[in-house]
């Protein structure tokens, strides 16, 4: 089973220090489908995102679910706004590929200007593993671990062959 897992840090050099980790094997060999860095600079409308460097995948995502993804964590909610509807469509957008509602949620509170996040698909024992090795010691110290957030969504079979049909290159 597959796991869409993003870690959020409060500042802008969290997501680099992980993607390093990730990148220098301190982690060990990992093999990923796909992943992204973004930031989100203070003062800015929007959040960059840029595929993640230096770690083996498996398949190409590609911007186009990336920076889907998170349009919709960041923009979302004032683009459902403008047209003065209640409900959130853009919310719901994604579900048949495995991004629920809650998962867009639990980003939009914790990716906040000035922030960071490291997001990947990949199995979930590779998941865990960089979760319990790898997220601590990119914090640099048990002072910024309160920096740090993770929100994981586990993907079915069905999901991530959707996935990877609408926005594999």
């Amino acid at each position: 089973m597959s796991a869409l897992a993003v870690w959020t840090y409060a500042d802008a050099s969290g997501a680099r220090r992980l993607e390093r980790l990730l990148s220098d094997g301190t982690l060990g060999d990992l093999s990923i489908t796909d992943g992204a860095v973004v930031t989100w600079a203070r003062g800015r409308a929007s959040a960059q995102v840029r595929e993640l460097q230096g770690v083996a995948r498996t398949c190409n995502l590609g911007s186009s679910f990336w920076g889907m993804l998170f349009g919709i964590v960041v923009s979302g909610p004032a683009l459902s706004s403008v047209n003065g509807a209640e409900k959130r469509a853009l919310d719901e957008s994604l579900e048949g590929v495995g991004v629920n509602r809650e998962t867009l949620v639990s980003l939009r509170r914790r990716l906040q200007p000035g922030g960071s996040a490291v997001a990947m698909i990949s199995g979930d024992a590779v998941a865990s593993a960089i979760h319990a090795l790898g997220a601590g010691a990119a914090c640099n110290g048990p002072a910024a671990a309160a920096d740090l957030s993770s929100t994981t969504r586990h993907l079915t079979a069905d999901e991530e062959c959707a996935l990877r049909r609408i926005f594999a290159s």
